[in-house]
């Protein structure tokens, strides 16, 4: 089999990966950065809003506000010593975007600022109006291109950890850019940064691109880390509704500039269910129009920014405007049909501030991270600023803490020799199945009949996924695999949380009850084949445990 080693093994090449690799490399330390597709193909790309910071020109914000609408976004379980870290790291982390070259919009000269739902201040930063993460991602991969310490590997795909002893030595992986001649690597490396990204991809209604199958969750599971929150899953409000499902993410930042949701006769209706109406946080906008769809009898609701002067809307959101248009929808002057969709995952593998996870070695950035700042809600556009802050940190974390690479890899038990490249039916059916029972059962409202449901379901596929070699396929087959570990995840959390709380709803439990918070101490996926034996893993529920053991803040913030 090959090997290639390096000194640190980067699975993913989102914002966080490609800048993760920038810092080490800035550095003078070596990576190699392996992507299941290619650079430009994330869910990076498709962040519209934009980054939130705190920044010493901005006369109408502060750290201490910042830190504030977090914590109430966030219901109650965001960590408070982690979030005041992020924000007050938030200058500088945009200071070395705007250093890299990241063309953020400006007005006269000055950084230029808009608010998004649930923000008391205008903070966030975009770029090419609506196109905030397609323009630092395309920065970034022109960098990455262009620096000899950076080995890129595209369609190459992480099978399984490479974990002895609870520490990670890298990652087995199948490269397919010849789909005739599919080639088994070993990537051995002193550390690994899984920046896998989300998972949206688990519901048949997403903003998410395809890739996002919830695979950095499910390597670090199997591999004995440590998952947190994994039951919260935030539901955009707002994604286009078109040819009988969402199409693509409609940008908080329209309700920030003054879009107005409406019902089917047009009346405005968020101000019923949250005094901030349109700019309530997400959870409770995309349970108002939820509500309403179910009273209206409509698949949508209507999102009204045709109060804006037109040339407003062609500068501020061009990229929205062309979308919509190739759907027969002109912003600026029709209504827009919304919908909510799965967008973002505030769970996943639990780390500290370093971004270190519980297997040594092994760390996780971005969004298949749990850092504690995002809670049971994620406040707007803090999930680039998490991202930015967490790249920089790892990097710095690994150049102070250097640790070399085994010139042999630990045993794997990888089926590498039945691996085929393919797109079986009986695949292609099992994963549209498992999407809409995610989306059916473990949605917006939850039961506890619905869960156990999916849970039968579930199994069921994983069974038939067993029986007919389902899981053999690449990519869509490991992605298959991947797909129902996490989603059990999420069931059997959602299960243990008898509350509703954030973007966990339950119906058979409305309240929200403090005495909730614990932690669940056993191994979640019953009746799911590992890749390999597994120590016990922890999923953990709430705050009382949570940052348990976590290192005061780093004295460099």
């Amino acid at each position: 089999m090959k090997t290639e080693t390096f000194p640190v093994v980067i699975v993913g090449s989102g914002i966080a990966g490609l800048l993760a690799a920038l810092k080490l490399a800035e550095a003078q330390v070596p990576c190699v950065v392996v992507t299941k597709t290619f650079l430009a193909d994330n869910s990076s790309r498709m962040a519209q809003g934009g980054i939130a910071a705190v920044l010493p020109d901005n006369s109408t914000d502060s750290l201490a506000l910042h830190v504030q609408d977090t914590l109430q976004a966030g219901a109650g379980l965001v960590d408070p010593k982690m979030t005041y870290s992020v924000v007050a790291e938030s200058f500088e982390a945009i200071q070395d975007l705007i250093h890299l070259g990241v063309p953020f919009d400006r007005v006269e000269g000055k950084l230029a600022f808009t608010k998004e739902g649930a923000h008391s201040a205008n903070r966030i930063l975009h770029a090419g109006g609506d196109a905030t993460g397609r323009s630092i991602q395309e920065t970034l991969i022109r960098h990455t291109r262009e620096n000899p310490l950076i080995t890129v590997y595209e369609e190459c795909m992480a099978l399984e950890l490479l974990v002895e002893d609870n520490i990670c030595r890298g990652v087995m992986a199948v490269n397919y850019q010849d789909k005739h001649q599919l080639e088994p690597i070993q990537f051995l490396g002193g550390v690994t940064i899984l920046a896998t990204g989300g998972l949206g991809q688990l519901y048949s209604q997403t903003t998410n691109p395809p890739i996002a199958t919830g695979d950095g969750v499910a390597l670090a599971y199997r591999a004995g880390a440590h998952i947190q929150d994994i039951e919260f899953v935030q539901f955009h409000p707002t994604a286009l509704w078109a040819k009988g499902g969402v199409q693509f993410l409609i940008s908080e930042a329209l309700r920030g500039e003054g879009g107005i949701l409406r019902n089917k006769s047009g009346r405005p209706f968020a101000a019923d269910y949250h005094p901030k109406g349109e700019l309530a946080p997400r959870d409770v906008v995309t349970r108002a129009i939820y509500s309403q769809m179910k009273q209206d009898h409509m698949p949508y609701v209507w999102l009204d920014i045709t109060h804006l002067p037109p040339e407003k809307t062609e500068t501020r959101f061009p990229n929205i405007l062309q979308a919509c248009l190739s759907f027969g929808v002109d912003i600026r002057k029709d209504y827009i049909p919304v919908a909510p969709a799965a967008h973002y995952a505030m769970g996943g593998v639990l780390v500290d501030e370093w971004a270190q996870s519980s297997v040594k070695n092994l760390y996780a950035i971005g969004e298949v991270m749990s850092s504690g700042l995002h809670g049971a809600n994620r406040l707007a556009s803090n999930s680039l600023l998490e991202c930015v802050v967490f790249a920089r940190r790892v990097a710095q974390h690994v150049v102070e803490n250097p640790v070399p690479a085994l010139d042999t890899a630990p045993q794997v038990s990888y089926p590498v020799e039945s691996l085929q490249y393919g797109y079986p039916p009986a695949l292609i059916s099992g994963i549209a199945e498992l999407r809409q029972t995610m989306w059916q059962e473990t949605g917006i409202l939850r039961s506890k009949s619905g869960l156990k449901a999916a849970q039968s379901k579930l199994a069921e596929l994983n069974r038939l996924g067993q029986q007919d070699g389902l899981f053999s396929w690449v990519p869509d087959g490991i992605e298959f695999a991947n797909m129902l570990v996490t989603s059990q995840l999420i069931c059997e959390a959602a299960l243990g949380r008898e509350e509703s709380r954030g973007a966990h709803c339950r119906t058979d439990y409305p309240d929200i009850h403090e005495t909730s918070t614990h932690t669940i101490q056993r191994s979640v996926g019953a009746g799911f084949k590992p890749a390999r034996n597994r120590p016990e893993t922890q999923i953990s529920v709430g705050t009382s445990v949570r940052r348990a053991g976590l290192k005061p803040a780093p004295t460099w913030l």
